[in-house]
């Protein structure tokens, strides 16, 4: 039986803390898409959208407009999710994690089921064209492989469409992929990195 979109939401935020809108969205929709890849089915019942920043849940939308970050999410729980379903959030959040929002909006762009979505408009056009759920499945059930392979897929991808990743973000892809550290580890790399360029602006 799908899992609440809600409940799903609260245990991502639950697992990593606060985090911006924009990266919080791309987590649910990779939670949804690699359960379609993996398991066959939805994870949530809910549509996902192709929207510019990349695939966003209207229901989730809706709770968090106007605000640009979430440090919880009461109308959710995570106790409810199944355990089955907490360990494949949690193999999302380890591979997709370490992650900025930009970083993550990035990749949905350069992948093929939010672009296939949006039927060849630009990116900057506003759509909220629904990304297809065989779609999603289709996609992602090709990119299982390798964690060199994924990452080496996904950077390729991301250079045909004109978008560049940082070598120091190839590492940590490879570093949380490969499991040889944490998801929290890197965010909280990241986040000691952003604090300490703060004080230094």
């Amino acid at each position: 039986m799908p899992e609440n979109v809600h409940d799903v939401a609260a245990y991502i935020v639950a697992r990593l803390g606060a985090m911006e809108t924009y990266r919080f969205q791309k987590l649910v929709y990779y939670s949804q898409a690699w359960h379609l890849a993996l398991q066959g089915s939805v994870l949530f019942p809910n549509e996902v959208q192709a929207w510019v920043d990349g695939p966003v849940v209207r229901a989730l939308y809706e709770q968090h407009r106007r605000r640009t970050s979430v440090s919880s999410w009461p109308s959710g729980d995570p106790r409810r999710l199944q355990p089955a379903s907490k360990q494949h959030v949690d193999w999302v959040l380890a591979t997709y994690g370490s992650f900025s929002g930009d970083e993550l909006s990035r990749m949905t762009h350069a992948e093929a089921p939010w672009r296939l979505a949006r039927g060849g408009i630009p990116d900057d056009y506003s759509s909220d064209a629904a990304i297809d759920n065989k779609m999603m499945m289709d996609y992602y059930s090709r990119l299982r492989m390798s964690p060199d392979e994924a990452v080496t897929a996904a950077v390729g991808s991301a250079r045909l469409e004109g978008h560049e990743f940082s070598d120091d973000a190839q590492d940590r892809m490879r570093q949380v992929a490969w499991g040889v550290r944490s998801a929290d580890d890197a965010v909280a790399e990241i986040l000691a990195r952003r604090r300490r360029s703060d004080v230094n602006s």
